[in-house]
């Protein structure tokens, strides 16, 4: 599915047929709520159905998330951006209509002073922007684009405020639907992805990776002596080192990373644009902080002393498919375990296995 084309669509000419356009695209957001697969492909559908009143080259999303507007944008032609991240403030568009719940129409960006920043710049030269509402509180803003100036007139964002509901209950829709796919696909106990995820995760990435001509790395990262724990103190005293293990993993990733329990003790983390060198790093950083970070438990007389065994894998260096990658960055994570624990290897495979 593509937004149509630059030119500017034939004028609604009489209210009969001005009225069944505008039910008609009302029909296309509202079946948009079922059938888009995700942000990208909603986005898409919403400009494909404005595109039928007045003219649209692109169009963007900005939600809410904690203290930042996450953005998505797609442009005539199908052509899809990396989301952007900005703060949740009026120094951007679609932080401004957040903010003040207002919407706004402009018919000459180039000459728009009051924003500091923005998102990537999209050759646009007029915009209307919403703001969307669920459950009477805001979350988030939607704007449609042309690449001329001047393209829109008062009927056209009248049109277009007529749609923020329904432009609202198809984003929330979305949104949960992406939220109920998400919980699918993580641990029930530690709350990171599950270990079916993780492998489409990893050859998605791995064939993002091949296209963009950038390495990715793998870290197989292991608890020490586990079964000790789970002996020792019970089973609900081993998930909780799974979860602190889980949790501090995470806090040494940059939020393009990811993390996975593999299965039992063991975790993977996708790191992206990672050489060797730099994923080692990552996996000392985990192993040190994992080292120092003391885990007390109520019932649990003492402290406990975690520790980790990781074991690192880089595309295209080590592996060029997923499962060699894997095994590689098993080959590592064993080496690790059998020359002292708590440590990081990179298997080499002159190296020999002690």
């Amino acid at each position: 599915m593509t937004i149509p084309s630059r030119d500017a669509p034939e004028r609604l000419s009489g209210s009969e047929s001005a009225d069944r356009r505008l039910l008609l695209s009302f029909m296309e957001i509202a079946s948009a709520t079922a059938g888009a697969e995700d942000f990208d492909s909603l986005l898409e559908t919403l400009s494909k159905a404005l595109g039928r009143l007045f003219p649209v080259d692109g169009a963007a999303l900005g939600l809410l998330e904690e203290d930042s507007v996450v953005v998505r944008q797609v442009a005539s032609g199908g052509e899809r951006r990396e989301p952007e991240r900005l703060p949740a403030s009026r120094s951007h568009l679609l932080g401004w209509v957040i903010g003040t719940t207002r919407p706004l129409w402009r018919n000459d960006i180039r000459t728009e002073l009051r924003f500091v920043e923005g998102v990537a710049p999209d050759g646009m030269r007029s915009d209307m922007v919403i703001p969307l509402r669920a459950r009477g509180q805001i979350m988030g803003a939607f704007r449609v684009s042309c690449r001329r100036s001047h393209a829109f007139d008062p009927d056209d964002f009248a049109v277009l405020q007529r749609c923020a509901d329904l432009t609202a209950v198809a984003v929330e829709t979305q949104r949960l639907l992406l939220a109920t796919k998400r919980l699918a696909e993580l641990d029930g106990v530690t709350g990171v992805y599950n270990h079916r995820h993780f492998l489409t995760l990893l050859a998605q990435e791995i064939e993002r990776a091949r296209r963009v001509g950038r390495p990715l790395s793998l870290l197989m990262i292991d608890i020490d002596n586990f079964k000790r724990f789970n002996d020792t103190y019970g089973h609900q005293t081993g998930d909780e080192v799974l979860r602190h293990v889980a949790q501090a993993t995470g806090r040494a990733l940059r939020r393009s990373d990811a993390v996975a329990r593999y299965g039992g003790e063991e975790f993977a983390a996708v790191l992206q644009d990672a050489p060797p060198q730099d994923a080692s790093a990552v996996g000392e950083k985990i192993r040190a902080e994992i080292e120092k970070s003391i885990l007390e438990l109520p019932g649990v007389g003492r402290p406990l002393h975690i520790t980790v065994s990781v074991g690192v894998a880089t595309f295209p260096d080590d592996a060029h498919n997923p499962a060699d990658l894997v095994a590689i960055a098993d080959r590592g994570l064993y080496q690790a375990k059998h020359t002292g624990r708590n440590r990081v290897c990179h298997f080499f495979f002159d190296a020999p296995v002690s």
